[in-house]
């Protein structure tokens, strides 16, 4: 792939929330001396969310993803990427600069708050700014410390007072503008055009008002033509009565909101429960389809060089029974299968063969992983796949079928939560149940039957956690998995079940849900 074969996809005028991102990416996107932007209006029929490029059947979404997407393509080992090429590399949920990139900044432009969240991001910058930057080589930091003139020569060979000598961050990254840099800075700016201020307005410690000036600086040399791009932007057609409402709902779970009691000792009561809900309801057997895999190509197969190969190939055969199960109920002539948390593309990759008329689409948050993908479905020359390297929450296509196979945690639930959505049927085999945790879209239990007449308050987690850590814990996932298919059909799904991964001992984690309209 190349980038001048890249179409980027931007939207300056469908809604507030929005305007921020896809103006950074065009921002980007200018500097790279790419001019193949698309500025697509909500009408459109995509789907991901602007911003995001795409190039060839490879779609991508997001702030940090695309920019991402556009340096590698132009420089793989791209400056502005870092010195180890990891800027931005982080999903929102663990990297605090995709955070600020993708969610906490890039808000509401029409927002009250907006002076006060100029100030804090000023305040978060200063703090950063104030925190000494060591990085894994000293030698190599303190030679480009002194030709930049902040260290003195004599300080070359002693290591012994690098303590003494901090660093204090040039940009946020330590001593080399990165991308992260600019995107801050290009929405800061527009921030502060917004608010009828200037740069030279911004008031803060010496530290923070010379790192503004060092940005303001790289971006003047680099991007000269582009810098005024910002006020370009037609704020006065950016009204409340345009505002399209973006759902931000579909995101990762923060890890921390789901806490649990340190004892996950349940008593005879709730076992009782428990038991008694998990024996009422037995697994389905589903049809299995028989596969020749000596007759498929290798690239069709789990490509590790370990036993494992043939529980993967196990786990694929029973997703593909559920798979064939739910599209002979899909009143539609044209099937889209959508294979959420697709890593490498084994599953995805393996209903695409052999579903030919149908159209699988692999959402993965991994460039690796998607790149793996990509090459082995070149080299199967399969037509109806597309690859799209953005979150769940970023994906917003028309579907039929939605799958996953091992899922962590929430994961399984959020994958639900977009079927649900699109009324799409759902063959979803769950993972580390005890990864599950309250979020601001999804909040557990999911049905309400369960919530009313089995778990107690606080009782769930302790069972999602036994479920992963207790020898005998078939009853615990069963009892987490009956909630999903109570919540299932509490939406008007005509058929939901519970069956199981074939063998069982294909995988410790071998449930399986099947659903349809």
């Amino acid at each position: 792939m190349k980038l001048k074969d890249t179409e980027v996809y931007v939207d300056l005028s469908k809604c507030e929330s929005n305007v921020l991102a896809n103006l950074s990416v065009a921002f980007v996107s200018l500097y790279l001396g790419h001019h193949h932007l698309s500025f697509c209006s909500e009408e459109d029929d995509t789907i991901l969310r602007t911003p995001g490029c795409r190039t060839d059947n490879v779609l991508v979404s997001g702030v940090a993803n695309t920019v991402r997407h556009l340096l590698l393509l132009k420089d793989p080992k791209h400056s502005l990427l870092g010195h180890d090429g990891s800027c931005l590399s982080g999903s929102k949920e663990v990297s605090p600069w995709t955070n600020i990139i993708e969610v906490s900044f890039p808000s509401d432009l029409s927002s009250a708050s907006n002076a006060q969240e100029v100030q804090e991001a000023m305040k978060f910058l200063e703090k950063v700014l104030e925190t000494p930057f060591i990085g894994p080589n000293h030698r190599k930091i303190r030679l480009e410390a002194i030709k930049l003139g902040i260290l003195p020569e004599h300080n070359l060979d002693s290591r012994e007072e690098w303590p003494a000598l901090p660093l204090f961050r040039r940009f946020v990254h330590g001593l080399h503008c990165g991308i992260t840099d600019i995107l801050l800075f290009v929405m800061l700016r527009a921030k502060l055009s917004f608010l009828g201020s200037k740069l030279s307005d911004v008031r803060g410690s010496d530290l923070l008002v010379a790192y503004l000036e060092r940005v303001n600086d790289f971006c003047r040399d680099f991007m000269g033509e582009y810098l005024d791009i910002v006020h370009k932007v037609d704020i006065a057609r950016i009204s409340n009565n345009n505002i399209v409402q973006i759902d931000d709902q579909l995101q990762y779970p923060d890890m921390e909101t789901g806490s649990v009691d340190s004892t996950n000792n349940l008593t005879e009561d709730s076992i009782k429960r428990i038991n008694t809900i998990a024996s009422m309801t037995p697994y389905s057997e589903l049809c299995e389809l028989p596969v020749d895999w000596d007759s498929l190509s290798d690239y069709l197969k789990p490509q590790r060089k370990s036993k494992n190969n043939t529980n993967k190939m196990n786990q694929l055969q029973s997703m593909l029974s559920g798979v064939a199960q739910c599209i002979k109920n899909v009143k539609s002539t044209s099937i889209r299968i959508v294979d959420f948390c697709s890593g490498g593309g084994h599953l995805g990759i393996f209903l695409a063969h052999h579903f030919p008329s149908c159209h699988v689409i692999l959402v993965e948050t991994k460039w690796g992983s998607l790149r793996y993908a990509k090459d082995r479905i070149d080299k199967l020359a399969l037509n109806n796949t597309t690859l799209c390297l953005a979150n769940m929450g970023q994906f917003c296509g028309k579907f039929e079928v939605g799958v996953s196979l091992h899922a962590c945690g929430s994961a399984t639930d959020m994958v639900i939560q977009h079927c649900l959505r699109a009324n799409a049927a759902i063959v979803s085999s769950p993972c580390c149940y005890g990864k599950i945790v309250n979020s601001d879209s999804i909040r557990y239990p999911k049905s309400k039957q369960l919530a009313e007449e089995v778990f107690l308050p606080g009782e769930y987690f302790k069972v999602s956690k036994l479920a992963d850590h207790e020898r005998e814990n078939e009853v615990y996932m069963k009892c987490i998995d009956i909630d999903r298919i109570k919540h299932i059909k509490e939406q008007s799904y005509r058929f939901a079940t519970l069956s199981k991964l074939r063998p069982l001992t294909c995988s410790p984690k071998n449930n399986l849900i099947v659903a349809f309209k």
